[in-house]
């Protein structure tokens, strides 16, 4: 069953109108509950503009810079700042983006980045790795480059999450809201174009050569790299593993967020079918939120949320949490918990931060580590209370 957050507005613009709405739409309640019963500390800062955030094997943190540098905290103790081996555009919402540990790190020691490079007249989402070794990035390769540059500093996407069978996911951007267009129309559109990388997530191997099993191997001028499409700015993507289940969580028009379960080779639909408004004017993008040929979301976010990094809380400090997924909030300024099997008027609820909130990891030891974003940022820990 389908579980989205609507308002009653929404629902009037249904019954009134063309649109082509959910078979059975759930309305919020309206105000989250919070989440009391939890313990939040500062760890380590300021940290200037933090977006990555990965649990190494021995306990280690690895968070990325958008500057273009490296930190890492041990025993609570935050690293000098390491450079980052290859340039970044850091401009606009790019820079150095996301980082995934290898699942076999602790044999092959590799550490995968996301980034943006080029300027701001040409410039594309970017994936390398590099061997981490005595603190410092090593023997670093790009592996993949998206296959066209667009104009401006927005909307790389960028979150990287290994499968179970250690290929790559990673999401890419649809190039930016307009007046940015690409090939003489809106850059949105190529959302909808196999033949571009703009608004999809994609699959490869660890060495950046392409799975023989990619949906659209041998479709005549699509990519194989992609896995799915239709998507604007994904910045959430994380595997339960348990359940088989890819999720991914991507920013929105104004009021138009989502968390989709992601199918190999499906269509999510932007910008034919959304829940959001043009942020120039409110105006309508699309006349409809969904469509046949279009995987609807598993939640929609009509208050923005604006979603970052996307965590399946896999821990033993939080025991009923397991399962749970946890989505960073940015405009918001929360941590949401979202449960996928409960009941659908009552799926989330919130650990307010009250900072932007751009990524968490789960901690060895079942808590929860948390980076909130800007010029001074911080790495917060969050225990369950005594």
């Amino acid at each position: 069953m389908r579980r989205i957050s609507i308002t009653a507005s929404l629902l009037l613009a249904c019954a009134v109108s063309s649109l082509n709405c959910y078979a059975d739409p759930h309305i919020s309640r309206g105000a989250i509950p919070v989440e009391n019963k939890v313990k939040i500390s500062p760890i380590a800062g300021p940290i200037p503009y933090p977006w990555g955030l990965a649990l190494l094997p021995d306990g280690t943190l690895i968070i990325t810079q958008r500057d273009g540098k490296l930190r890492s905290v041990k025993g609570n103790q935050l690293t000098d700042a390491v450079d980052f081996p290859t340039n970044v555009l850091f401009e606009g919402q790019g820079g150095l983006l996301d980082v995934a540990a290898s699942p076999n790190f602790e044999k092959d020691q590799l550490l995968y980045f996301s980034y943006s490079t080029g300027n701001t007249e040409n410039n594309r989402t970017a994936i390398g790795r590099g061997k981490w070794q005595n603190g410092q990035l090593k023997d670093f390769e790009e592996i993949f480059k998206a296959a066209q540059g667009k104009k401006n500093s927005a909307h790389f996407g960028s979150r990287l999450a290994f499968l179970p069978d250690g290929t790559l996911l990673a999401s890419i951007g649809d190039g930016g809201n307009p007046p940015q267009d690409f090939l003489d129309v809106f850059a949105r559109e190529q959302g909808q174009n196999l033949q571009t990388h703009f608004g999809s997530v994609i699959r490869i191997k660890p060495d950046g050569s392409v799975p023989d099993d990619n949906p659209f191997i041998g479709v005549d001028g699509a990519l194989p790299e992609i896995w799915s499409f239709g998507h604007r700015n994904p910045q959430g993507l994380a595997i339960d593993h348990e359940n088989q289940i890819i999720w991914s969580s991507e920013h929105g028009p104004a009021a138009g967020d989502e968390l989709n379960q992601l199918k190999k080779g499906a269509n999510f639909g932007w910008p034919r079918v959304t829940f959001g408004r043009d942020y120039r004017d409110g105006s309508n993008i699309a006349f409809k939120i969904a469509g046949p040929e279009y995987v609807s979301p598993f939640l929609a976010w009509i208050d923005t949320h604006a979603p970052g990094g996307l965590t399946v809380y896999t821990g033993k400090a939080f025991p009923e949490w397991r399962g749970h997924l946890l989505s960073a909030g940015l405009v918001s300024q929360d941590l949401r918990l979202i449960n996928p099997q409960g009941d659908p008027l009552n799926t989330e609820s919130r650990i307010v931060i009250g900072e932007r909130v751009r990524d968490s990891e789960i901690g060895a030891d079942g808590t929860l580590y948390v980076i909130t974003d800007g010029p001074q940022g911080r790495l917060l820990r969050i225990d369950p209370a005594q």
